[in-house]
């Protein structure tokens, strides 16, 4: 059969627009994105400046204790620590930092086409008569019904309280199994000497590791597909530039569980026929996977 009769055009990995192109009329796998559309003449947009939040939780420690910094940039395509942490960070994410055995600065700045942005957060070790408290969580992003623990010690309290994700009393140092997750929960802890409060959260974010796509049902002359044999899927650090892939030779599957390196990556895949001339791309997805 050949490739002009296999011109699958919809398939489409699900909660993402975009039509498969029209098969390329050979075999294996595409290296190239589709081409722009000729008519759209539209002018670039201008580059937005970057936006950027930078958080601690707690912002007060235990002398030796840690903090979480949760930062989320937009229109940035990269970000710097520096200050109490340094290197390459992600636009968007969370870090465990510590011990603080002093009060320490936190700075973060994220650079894009726009410009640049910088943000800052102080946390500061508690004096040997203040309340504080720290929570942890052994991982911060799982997979759907994955657990991860939680620890946490006080200082100067005489009682703690859970909140959000938990409930109830809880001893002033210990650790707290999860249990399996189904979705993302914020854990706080509220400790206490009947005066003075203090309160610390970290968040678990659950990421669902399945891939989903609709199969294609039409060529692009509008006739049935019937010479669907199977799915190649490919993922990569860089968008268009994927570095694995996985052959499902398997005309009904319209799900794939990824469990391959813990990372953020892009998703895209492409229908192949009997003879295995495989179509152009589909749409693209950015996924975490835990």
């Amino acid at each position: 059969m050949s490739c002009t009769q296999f011109a699958a055009r919809n398939l489409t990995i699900v909660f993402l627009t975009g039509l498969l192109a029209a098969c390329g009329g050979s075999s294996g796998a595409r290296n190239n994105p589709p081409p722009a559309d000729p008519d759209d003449s539209d002018p670039p947009p201008s580059n937005p400046a970057p936006t950027l939040s930078l958080s601690a939780s707690p912002t007060v420690v235990p002398a030796g204790g840690n903090a979480t910094l949760t930062w989320q940039s937009e229109h940035a395509d990269g970000c710097n620590a520096s200050g109490g942490w340094t290197g390459t960070r992600g636009t968007g994410g969370s870090s465990s930092v510590g011990p603080i055995d002093a009060d320490t600065v936190f700075r973060l700045s994220c650079s894009g086409a726009g410009g640049g942005v910088t943000r800052e957060v102080t946390v500061r070790v508690a004096d040997d008569n203040e309340v504080a408290v720290e929570l942890d969580a052994a991982r911060t992003q799982i997979g759907v019904n994955e657990s991860t623990t939680l620890s946490w010690s006080s200082q100067g309290a005489t009682r703690c309280t859970a909140s959000g994700g938990w409930s109830g009393d809880r001893p002033l140092n210990g650790t707290f199994e999860t249990g399996p997750l189904a979705d993302s929960r914020t854990y706080s802890l509220t400790c206490t000497d009947g005066t003075e409060n203090a309160l610390a959260s970290v968040t678990v974010d659950v990421f669902d590791k399945t891939i989903r796509w609709q199969a294609p049902e039409y060529n692009e002359d509008g006739t049935p597909v019937t010479d669907l044999a199977g799915y190649v899927i490919y993922w990569g650090e860089d968008s268009r530039a994927y570095t694995g892939s996985f052959r499902i030779n398997s005309p009904s599957t319209t799900s794939w569980e990824a469990d391959i390196t813990p990372g953020t990556y892009y998703f895209a895949m492409t229908a192949f026929d009997s003879e295995g001339n495989e179509s152009d791309y589909s749409n693209e997805l950015l996924k975490i996977i835990p």
